[in-house]
C-alpha cells in the first residue's frame, strides 16, 4: 500500500496578506468593551493567527488558528480617555509575518457624567457664571 503525504518547503512559504483595517466603533466611552473584526487571506492557504495593536501600549498576542478568508474579531476596552490607533497583523502556521494593517482610529471622550458633574458645581460655587451663559 502506498503512502502519499505533503512536504512543505518553508523556504517557499509566503506570508499573509496585510490584513484589512480593523472594522469596529470609532468611539466609545473609557472601560467599555468593544468588538472589532479583520480578515486576510493566505497565498499557501495556511492557517492563520492574529496579532492585535490597541493603540495603547497593549497588544493581545497571538489567537488562532482561522482559515485563510475567515473572518476573526476581537475585543478591546480603554481606562483612559484619548485618541487611539487599533491595527492587526497575521502570521500563518510557519510564522512568516504580515505587514501591519491600516489602523484605524478610536477616540475615547473623557466620560460626559463626570464633564456634568464638573460643570454643576462650577455653577453652584459661581451662580454669576450661569446667568452669563443665559
Amino acid at each position: 500500500m502506498a503512502h502519499s503525504f505533503t512536504v512543505v518547503n518553508e523556504e517557499n512559504n509566503s506570508p499573509p496578506e496585510k490584513p484589512q483595517t480593523p472594522s469596529g466603533p470609532a468611539a466609545g466611552k473609557p472601560g467599555t468593551s468593544y468588538l472589532y473584526t479583520t480578515i486576510t487571506t493566505d497565498p499557501d492557504e495556511d492557517q492563520i493567527y492574529y496579532q492585535w495593536s490597541w493603540g495603547d501600549g497593549t497588544t493581545s498576542g497571538w489567537f488562532g488558528p482561522y482559515d485563510s478568508g475567515e473572518t476573526v474579531s476581537a475585543s478591546h476596552s480603554w481606562s483612559e480617555k484619548g485618541d487611539y490607533q487599533i491595527k492587526v497583523k497575521a502570521k500563518d502556521a510557519f510564522d512568516a509575518e504580515s505587514e501591519w494593517s491600516d489602523p484605524l482610529s478610536i477616540s475615547i471622550p473623557r466620560n460626559r457624567t463626570f464633564l456634568h458633574a464638573f460643570l454643576m458645581r462650577l455653577f453652584e460655587r459661581f451662580p454669576l457664571f450661569r446667568q452669563l451663559l443665559s
